[in-house]
């Protein structure tokens, strides 16, 4: 009896692996066939797709087995429709939009019908292969009683997990490289544990109203728009806002230029996956989710609509940015390139004067909304700048720690690949053309041992840097500012959307208004500050944490 068991069990294994083998030939051939998608196979996951599977044709019951299995290829289709129109997997609260905006969503499928032929195909021979391996192989595989029940416990314990761990950011977002069926798994987790009880109990109250696309007032403008984003650059460290070394040489030489202008920026959060998704779709507080998925204020879109051709060039390794391509609208980015692009490595950055070399693909004679995504700054530092490039040390910065020396060397690596660029772009372009820079986020450097970014309560978190160059162009901007030394990414991104050719409700775009950051989740659950000015601009700032009291600060920035 028992032999005869462990006879059976061969042929589960048998049918594991091949369901395995066509569920991710699928995926990959889509992947493939997707233009933004990158092919990704790997032991683990093969591991992983196969102890699933095994289990699953593991069940007594062959109805439930075909059942899972046609479920399993109907989410699969939604996600390749969804990502074939979005550029994105499904998140949590669009399962749930589906319903409550049905008739939108059907008015916009049907709009776009087209884009689900090619994954129907695809899925539809994704469950004929498996149902005839199942069938062929169900007289002979080993039937484990109660599994069908264990599985299913488990999958609902999932999102009850969730729920009492009050962890809301577990599974909020997509995994690029995930398996769709994987996807669908962990966002329904989040959906159930996470968005449905947050609606339900109104626990964030942070919802906030999708605005409109701002109307064009310029059509076409005939210009190149280039959009730097610097990562954990702390504005303090550079001798562009007075720190005592010079660690912006390049910058400082600008500083009387009529065509640079530069302010105290104020980032939107303080980790990337906060920051990068408000910038680039004009978010300016929690929770603007549902903002993020009408795509109406994604400044790709925006530039595309508007005839721009759109670039994203990141020096970051895939892996570090397989959660942030979720929300920049993706489909609408002509030419998408990481770090990965250039290293070959899923988790090894290139560094930012690699990027020097993409834009060459770039026909500045063209109109170009081009964004530079760099690396350097983050920790460890040392580990994103050449090993020959150590401007300061012991010898010359003398009562520095290690740590800050090291920091600081990243502030001149990028001072020099931004000189380096502008040089560049003054070669290549020779209509009007517009360069701004700013930070995803700052870092905490008041302690060694705590240096790093994501902690909302720490104010050098979100102290970041902002200039606008104009080049070839009388039109530089200068008039749309004040002398009121502070601006909010919120601002700057209004900024990016009038030169896009915008109508914005700024005209001062670094007005002096209250601030927002948020914390580690877009949704504001992981809290979020309020900064608002005094009539001597000191900023007085409220923590919006939760399940914490509000905590208010009054500090003069440098």
């Amino acid at each position: 009896m028992i032999y005869d068991k462990l006879k059976k069990i061969k042929y589960n294994i048998i049918l594991a692996i091949i369901i395995s083998i066509l569920f991710i030939s699928i995926e990959q051939f889509y992947r493939i066939y997707n233009d933004i998608l990158i092919p990704t196979i790997s032991l683990r996951g093969f591991a992983e797709q196969f102890f699933f599977h095994l289990l699953v044709i593991s069940i007594v019951n062959l109805r439930v087995i075909i059942s899972s299995y046609f479920l399993m290829s109907l989410f699969t289709w939604f996600q390749f429709v969804h990502f074939s129109y979005y550029g994105t997997w499904i998140f949590p609260t669009e399962y749930l939009l589906f319903f409550v905006e049905f008739k939108e969503t059907y008015l916009t499928f049907s709009s776009v019908i087209h884009l689900s032929f090619f994954p129907l195909l695809l899925v539809i021979v994704l469950f004929l292969l498996s149902f005839f391996f199942i069938k062929r192989f169900n007289s002979r595989r080993i039937k484990i009683q109660y599994l069908g029940y264990i599985i299913l416990i488990f999958l609902i314990f999932l999102p009850i997990r969730i729920y009492i761990n009050d962890d809301y950011g577990k599974w909020s977002n997509p995994n690029y490289e995930y398996s769709p069926v994987a996807n669908t798994i962990t966002t329904l987790s989040n959906l159930f544990g996470n968005v449905i009880p947050k609606k339900i109990s109104g626990k964030s109250g942070l919802e906030q109203e999708i605005v409109d696309t701002p109307d064009i007032i310029e059509k076409n403008p005939n210009i190149n728009l280039i959009v730097i984003m610097g990562e954990s650059s702390h504005r303090d460290f550079m001798s562009l806002y007075g720190y005592d070394l010079k660690t912006t040489p390049f910058l400082d030489n600008k500083k009387e230029d009529r065509n640079f202008i530069y302010k105290k920026a104020i980032s939107s959060g303080v980790m990337t996956s906060v920051s990068i998704p408000s910038f680039f779709n004009m978010l300016e507080k929690p929770d603007s989710t549902p903002q993020i998925f009408s795509h109406n204020t994604c400044l790709f879109k925006m530039a595309k609509n508007n005839g721009f051709n759109t670039y994203f060039y990141s020096s970051q390794a895939r892996e570090q940015l397989k959660e942030i391509k979720n929300f920049l609208c993706t489909k609408n980015i002509d030419i998408l390139e990481d770090g990965t692009s250039y290293t070959n490595d899923v988790s090894k950055s290139a560094l930012d004067e690699t990027l020097l070399e993409r834009i060459n693909a770039v026909d500045f004679t063209k109109n170009n909304f081009l964004v530079l995504n760099f690396r350097a700054s983050h920790t460890p530092y040392l580990n994103f700048i050449p090993t020959d490039f150590r401007p300061f040390n012991k010898e010359n910065s003398i009562g520095k720690d290690e740590y800050i020396i090291d920091y600081i060397n990243s502030i001149a690596y990028t001072d020099s690949v931004i000189e380096k660029l502008i040089q560049k772009i003054e070669k290549k372009s020779e209509k009007p053309t517009y360069i701004i820079f700013t930070s995803d986020h700052a870092t905490s450097l008041e302690d060694k041992n705590r240096s790093g970014h994501g902690i909302l309560e720490n104010s050098s978190v979100y102290k970041v840097p902002f200039f606008l160059y104009s080049l070839n162009t009388k039109k530089n901007y200068s008039s749309h500012f004040e002398e009121f030394e502070y601006i909010s990414h919120y601002q700057i991104s209004h900024l990016i959307a009038n030169i896009l050719g915008y109508k914005s409700s700024y005209n001062k775009f670094n007005k002096k208004e209250d601030y927002f950051v948020t914390g580690n989740d877009l949704t504001g659950i992981g809290g979020y500050i309020q900064l608002y000015f005094d009539e001597n601009n000191n900023i007085e700032q409220k923590n919006m944490m939760k399940e914490k009291k509000k905590k208010k600060f009054t500090f003069r920035d440098k």
